[in-house]
């Protein structure tokens, strides 16, 4: 889109809670693909990641983000000045809508008003970078931070939910998505959840967008040369990824006379307890804990592997995966994968077509479908070829990243505006 003389070309912002990180590099992507389509963008982070949450390897994507806090006291007050003087009404009605939808806690509603206020920085942050439109990723805090930064600067505002944040206690959720201009979700799974809580309001479809990868960084060599049975998983080291599974499933094959090794790649608040498990299993020399590893060494693994398996659950908290981005890495390497019969999963892998499949939570049946890969190569090679070739026709993120381009190039084109709330109950159309 053509910049106007002596103006900025207009621009999406996208808003996002801690950026970059290690577990988010599908963002990345999805913001370098749109990229290398001339839209323009402008990344909004509300916090900077700690030292354990940053990405290890830091890419062009992440050198330009906007930082909300720590803000200094001055400034924030500048900015709610700045927007109790020029949109009034809007700038007390909208918290007071917020502050009295229902909340699970006084708790939740507090930090909803907490969240209103760096929608309000945010809005200062970009006013004058001619925002066409304001896009939230996961339909947590940044939600809210989006859709308030958006009415404040009249355009509007879009959400992509992903996992924890749709199960693990939402707040707002229904709201979210009424409000929202679109709404996309990673899975179809995912899709009819939220179709569900927003059917009351929302006469317009949830979009599934797929994640994807730019296979040209997924080059497995070609043949594989395995020189021992490896299994690898990756994957942060907290419940809802089934490791104690998988540790337990080491000890079966153990004992059925396999000679292996088993990686596993991540790093979370289960590390103690999965290093107790290894031990009292008597795995330590079989099962390691990588930690947290730069991604170039993450792919030399993949390399090595001759099985991937991730052992996913749904956790007390109700904490669930999506389709997790490592099964789509393991496949684009002609990685045999094992996965479990549990939400968006299935849409990816198909049961003895591409990859494996075995109930959650079952230990017993996850050691047998890694032994079935290794006692049958042939069944391996046929997974491992027609796991790439999934990811090529489903999860290519050019491909992928083209439907969330075309939601947003409405906006670009566009430049639609939305008019202030005018009570304490707003409404928001859907742009044509």
């Amino acid at each position: 889109m053509p910049a106007e003389t002596g103006k900025p070309t207009a621009a999406i912002a996208y808003v996002i809670g801690t950026y970059p990180m290690q577990t988010t590099t599908f963002i990345d992507r999805e913001i370098e693909a749109l990229r290398r389509r001339d839209i323009g963008l402008h990344l909004i982070s509300i916090r900077r990641p700690t030292p354990e949450e940053r990405v290890l390897e830091a890419s062009e994507t992440a050198q330009s983000v906007i930082y909300l806090l720590p803000a200094r006291w001055s400034q924030m007050l500048a900015a709610h000045v700045r927007w109790a003087l020029s949109r009034p009404g809007l700038f007390f009605t909208l918290p007071f809508y917020l502050f009295t939808r229902p909340h699970p806690s006084l708790l939740a509603r507090v930090k909803t008003l907490l969240h209103f206020s760096e929608g309000v920085l945010a809005a200062a942050q970009l006013e004058d970078q001619r925002i066409a439109h304001v896009h939230a990723h996961f339909a947590d805090r940044a939600a809210v931070v989006a859709w308030v930064a958006a009415r404040l600067l009249g355009v509007s505002y879009s959400l992509f939910a992903h996992a924890n944040d749709i199960y693990i206690a939402p707040v707002l959720l229904p709201e979210k998505i009424k409000h929202a201009s679109f709404v996309a979700t990673c899975t179809e799974y995912n899709r009819a959840h939220l179709t569900a809580v927003g059917a009351e309001h929302r006469p317009w479809p949830i979009e599934r967008i797929y994640h994807g990868l730019d296979l040209s960084r997924f080059q497995p060599p070609v043949p594989r040369r395995l020189t021992q049975q490896r299994i690898l998983s990756v994957g942060q080291l907290r419940e809802k990824k089934g490791h104690v599974y998988l540790i337990h499933a080491c000890r079966q094959l153990r004992d059925r006379g396999y000679s292996f090794t088993c990686d596993i790649i991540g790093d979370g608040s289960q590390r103690d307890e999965l290093q107790t498990l290894v031990e009292s299993l008597q795995l330590t020399h079989i099962v390691c804990l990588r930690g947290m590893l730069p991604h170039r060494e993450v792919l030399a693994y993949y390399e090595q592997a001759s099985v991937f398996a991730l052992a996913s659950v749904i956790a007390p908290n109700a904490d669930r995966d999506g389709i997790p981005n490592v099964f789509l890495e393991a496949m684009a390497m002609r990685v045999p994968v094992v996965g479990t019969q549990l939400s968006g999963i299935p849409e990816l892998i198909r049961d003895g077509v591409n990859g494996l499949l075995v109930s959650p939570g079952e230990a017993g049946a996850l050691a047998e479908a890694i032994a079935r890969i290794w006692d049958d190569p042939a069944l391996a090679d046929r997974l491992a070829d027609q796991g790439r070739a999934t990811v090529e026709q489903d999860f290519n993120i050019e491909k992928n990243v083209g439907h969330l381009a075309h939601l947003f190039e409405r906006f670009l084109q566009n430049q639609a505006a939305l008019e202030p709330i005018a009570d304490a109950t707003p409404t928001i159309s859907t742009p044509s």
